[in-house]
């Protein structure tokens, strides 16, 4: 791991167990034991496509102005940043497979929507393009995993994490796989197997495998969240177990994290007033979510 000073800010070079570029800004007290948030950005918070080569291309000329947040999402993050109280600070961090040469406009794009976020880590695609590792550019999974459990060695252990991703790629199966590396379920050979059986390159899978190694064993993810892009009717979703909950929706989102005391009712109201799209046309839940409603109810 190595260090440079950019811009006056301080980002991380991270080798291992992957290629990324990674900015903390806080350090959380020994003792926190509430809340921490975790975004993924792409299809996520803003609407992206960089997941296609064209959408790729285009992105490191774009200003920040031009880049769009789903409906609600920025209120989304805002109200969830305040907590229940509205003054609760509460961590936010982000990681993304963009690569670094397009941070100054995602981070410009936060400062502009008023996203306060206490770190943000970017997958290091030249790098991955310099080591000529081409399959690993569209890859993931040790990516995130590497990120995630980086992350999860830096929260204090009583820390309850809480996730949001999309269906357009893997997040559901990674954070899953995450959940069940901080609880001990996932370690070893075995997360080493379930790596390379998804395209992950041996020596990452290894290296996130040894990473893992010495976390102490934990029930952390109390929630995964995964907004429904790519298949309205959640069935990407479905076959895992009731803290992965799809939404339509940024309100639908909200509704049911004001419900559980993670957000306050103004918050709620301003996620709903900034307006939603659903996106497909399969019919909603009552309540907006579009998993089915025992699997909702488990999950309260």
């Amino acid at each position: 791991m190595a260090k440079r000073d950019d811009d006056d800010t301080e980002y991380e070079l991270i080798r291992s167990p992957f290629p990324m570029v990674r900015k903390l800004q806080r350090t959380l007290a020994p003792t926190y034991d509430g809340p921490a948030y975790i975004w993924d950005i792409d299809k996520t918070w803003l609407d992206t496509r960089i997941s296609q080569v064209k959408g790729m291309l285009k992105i490191p000329f774009e200003f920040a102005v031009d880049k769009r947040a789903l409906p609600g999402t920025t209120a989304l993050l805002h109200a969830l940043r305040e907590g229940p109280s509205g003054r609760e600070h509460r961590p936010l961090f982000f990681i993304t497979a963009s690569p670094p040469f397009i941070r100054k406009a995602i981070e410009r794009k936060m400062l502009i929507d008023g996203i306060e976020f206490d770190g943000i880590t970017y997958k290091d695609q030249l790098e991955v393009f310099r080591r000529r590792e081409f399959g690993s550019l569209r890859e993931h999974t040790a990516f995130k995993l590497g990120a995630l459990l980086l992350l999860a060695r830096a929260f204090p252990e009583q820390t309850r994490i809480y996730m949001f991703g999309d269906d357009a790629e893997r997040d559901a199966l990674i954070y899953s796989m995450f959940a069940d590396i901080c609880a001990g379920r996932l370690r070893g050979d075995r997360l080493i197997d379930t790596q390379v059986r998804l395209g992950v390159l041996r020596h990452y899978a290894q290296d996130v495998a040894t990473l893992a190694a010495d976390l102490p064993a934990r029930e952390r993810v109390h929630a995964i969240h995964i907004n429904l892009v790519r298949e309205p009717d959640g069935r990407r979703i479905l076959a895992y177990d009731p803290r992965v909950v799809g939404y339509p929706s940024a309100g639908a989102a909200a509704r049911l994290l004001c419900e559980r005391g993670l957000i306050s009712a103004r918050g709620r109201d301003r996620v709903e007033g900034a307006g939603e799209v659903v996106f497909g046309r399969a019919a909603a839940d009552p309540e907006g979510w579009w998993t089915p409603r025992d699997k909702l109810a488990c999950s309260r």
